[in-house]
């Protein structure tokens, strides 16, 4: 990991009814992201005993590739689509790695 590379936690909360629905979202999203260029990571989990909930773990070279992220087709839908999906907004968590994420075992 450097300095460079931008570290997103991104957890959605479906609506009530809506859990499968927003799994295959999520993963359509994931699949998509793999594609890009600038994606290191997109890692999706389903946070144990909170059904309906998902944890998206993403890694980006840089912040120009995050924003790329952002801008592309397959994300500005699914954001479009939040309000019918999940109960809130995403809580997003954004950082950089410290110095001493250098390590082998400090890299995502």
């Amino acid at each position: 990991m450097t300095k460079t590379q931008r570290t997103i936690v991104a957890i959605a909360t479906a609506q009530p009814g809506k859990e499968e629905e927003l799994k295959a979202r999520i993963e359509g999203v994931a699949r998509a992201s793999w594609e890009e260029s600038g994606v290191v990571t997109y890692a999706v989990h389903q946070i144990e005993d909170q059904p309906g909930q998902f944890m998206m773990v993403e890694v980006y070279v840089s912040d120009d590739a995050f924003q790329d992220h952002l801008d592309s087709d397959h994300v500005t839908a699914f954001i479009a689509d939040w309000p019918k999906l999940v109960v809130q907004d995403l809580d997003v968590f954004e950082g950089k790695a410290t110095d001493f994420s250098e390590s082998p075992k400090g890299v995502l």
